[in-house]
């Protein structure tokens, strides 16, 4: 339907199983999860977070409807810009402006899936220590994340065995679930920071 398969990652899913035009069913329809939650924050504090957040929806349901390298291209990209935007609102050490080296790099590299996951896994692992401004949420966003990460992970090294169980639609859903609480816990920092600047301006 969509031409040969060119990406540089297989998912699990077995293709045109439930429909002629979608290439893996049930992971292009978790992929609207992303969309789902990202729509709400559009005017919000995190209203720049939550417009990657909807092309990272359409970036996954075009990779996996189609299996072709322009969805696996904006997909990866958006995770990757996602996920370090998230980190610029946590903590300030890390610089917006370095968004476009990570840009540079992943296309440099964008079939080389080994390349983007290095590049995932590390700023993944920058936001966990983060997560502590999240405080008593904290746990509960590692925890759901990491349910999710051992689903991809199955999915890709055991297929044979879990394949029956959709455990990449599954990591779409613990991640659109982690980026909510992410999204909501972000908001309320930035207006805490806010509500503080104001109140020292008006005691001084």
């Amino acid at each position: 339907m969509w031409g040969i398969k060119d990406t540089s990652v297989t998912f699990c899913e077995e293709p045109y199983k439930e429909s002629k035009y979608i290439a893996e069913y049930y992971n292009t329809l978790t992929g609207l999860g992303y969309l789902l939650v990202s729509l709400p924050f559009l005017r919000t504090k995190v209203k720049n977070l939550a417009i990657i957040g909807i092309f990272l929806g359409i970036g996954t349901i075009l990779l996996h409807m189609t299996q072709r390298i322009y969805g696996q291209i904006l997909d990866e990209l958006s995770m990757l810009m996602l996920s370090y935007g998230i980190l610029t609102k946590m903590n300030n050490i890390y610089v917006p402006k370095y968004g476009i080296l990570l840009i540079i790099a992943y296309l440099c590299f964008y079939d080389k899936f080994i390349v983007f996951l290095t590049m995932f896994i590390s700023i993944m692992l920058c936001i966990v220590k983060e997560t502590q401004k999240f405080k008593s949420k904290r746990y509960l966003v590692i925890l759901v994340m990491s349910f999710g990460m051992v689903c991809w992970i199955l999915d890709q090294i055991a297929c044979k065995y879990v394949k029956k169980y959709y455990l990449h639609a599954l990591w779409h859903i613990c991640t659109s679930i982690s980026i909510l609480i992410g999204f909501y816990c972000i908001n309320d920092l930035i207006q805490d920071s806010s509500s503080k600047i104001s109140h020292s301006g008006k005691s001084q």
